[in-house]
């Protein structure tokens, strides 16, 4: 007798597993540095007050009120023209003299009308009122000194500006078998 059998297969699919790692981009991108000087516009003005003078010192002394120093140099002036009239005056009287005796004659009553008709000189009488020097007026204009410094803007930037880049590691797949492929034929026999 002949038995019939029946053949069972169990198939177990295989499973892959990946391995995978990833790769790590760095990018470091720094800042450049960037210096701004900003100097802003100045304006300077200098300026001086006007000043304004008046010397009425001539009108003063007109009206006889002249300085302690004024007063001492017209003395002394006075008193130099006065020595040097009095030299030459005896000068004259000398030269005078001299030439009376020469022609024989006498020079006493010359030489007295001389000396009266000097102590009857000249005199200044000053009958004004008022002082006919007009004062003396001085404008001095201020001074103005204008000094501007315009805007100045600079920039100073580095001229290069480098992002270094890492990759780490390298990107990788690997595969493998999780569970393996498998059969299982079995042959079981029918009973009829």
């Amino acid at each position: 007798m002949s038995m019939l059998m029946r053949i069972n297969i169990n198939e177990q699919r295989a499973q892959i597993g990946l391995n995978i790692t990833r790769s790590n981009l760095n990018i470091q991108n720094p800042t450049p540095a960037v210096q701004i000087n900003n100097q802003r516009s100045q304006l300077n003005i200098n300026a001086s007050q006007p000043s304004f003078t008046a010397d009425n010192s001539a009108a003063r002394y007109e009206m006889g009120l002249a300085t302690s120093g004024e007063f001492a140099r017209d003395f002394a002036a006075a008193g130099r023209q006065t020595a040097m009239q009095g030299i030459a005056r005896r000068a004259n009287d000398g030269d005078l003299m001299a030439r009376f005796q020469v022609q024989g004659r006498d020079a006493v009553p010359t030489l007295a009308r001389n000396a009266s008709m000097a102590r009857l000189g000249p005199r200044e009488v000053n009958i004004g009122l008022m002082p006919t020097s007009r004062p003396n007026f001085t404008w001095h204009v201020n001074q103005i000194n204008i000094n501007f410094s315009p805007h100045s803007l600079t920039v100073n930037a580095s001229p290069q500006n480098t992002a270094p880049v890492s990759l780490h590691p390298q990107h990788s797949v690997s595969a493998y078998f999780a569970v393996p492929p498998q059969m299982d034929i079995t042959a079981v026999p029918l009973y009829a």
